[in-house]
């Protein structure tokens, strides 16, 4: 869309596609990665055939786990 003249830049894409500047920079740069890593990285698979962990999800994990481990901390300690 930016080479064939459609939008003028990256923050004209960003809006005409609801996502953020940064996040088109983001998908941009995937494409200068080097051929033979984008090989590497199909050939891993599906990512979606596990289980999708979500920021949500993660960050009650993270705060389980500093949960554990203070309690480890106090016990050693005593």
């Amino acid at each position: 869309m930016i080479d064939s003249g459609e939008v003028r830049n990256q923050a004209e894409l960003a809006k005409k596609l609801g996502i953020s500047r940064a996040r088109v920079t983001q998908i941009l740069n995937l494409l200068k990665l080097d051929p033979l890593l984008i090989k590497e990285l199909e050939n891993l698979g599906d990512p979606m055939d596990k289980e999708v962990v979500t920021e949500k999800k993660l960050r009650g994990m993270i705060r389980h786990s500093l949960k554990y481990i203070k309690n480890i901390h106090c016990q050693s300690s005593e």
